[in-house]
């Protein structure tokens, strides 16, 4: 398999296994699921955005694909780099929540232009801070 093929298979095992814990995001103190973690997503099958990042980072390390988890005050995500470039992806959005999110791999390895031109509001991030994700 490619390196991008393995991260298709880790993306799509975290979103087919994964519920994202609307108990954590309604009520932030919520300790029913260590959904922040990938021990919330692995194990417990919860999750929110730190988990899915969590998650998708500790198995590219394991890959030797060079990655780090881009945050902001509302969101975190991972940055890929993966043949020369560095790309987004975003698990957390890409789990299919409901059936009006049916597109599972909107923010799968996707270049910075690609993910501005979404305009969703969550994915700003501080460029002084994360140079190689623009």
């Amino acid at each position: 398999m490619t390196s991008e093929e393995k991260i298709r298979q880790i993306h799509n095992y975290i979103i087919n296994n994964t519920s994202y814990d609307t108990l954590k995001t309604n009520n932030i103190n919520d300790e029913t699921y260590k959904s922040n973690t990938a021990y919330g997503v692995l194990i417990q099958g919860y999750g929110i955005c730190s988990g899915y990042s969590d998650t998708i980072a500790i198995f590219l390390n394991k890959l030797d694909i060079e990655n780090y988890k881009i945050s902001n005050d509302s969101h975190i995500w991972n940055l890929v780099y993966l043949n020369g470039i560095w790309v987004h992806l975003d698990a957390t959005w890409d789990d299919p929540i409901s059936e009006f999110n049916a597109n599972r791999d909107t923010y799968f390895l996707i270049s910075y232009d690609e993910l501005t031109k979404l305009n969703d509001n969550t994915h700003y991030f501080d460029k002084t801070i994360y140079k190689e994700a623009y």
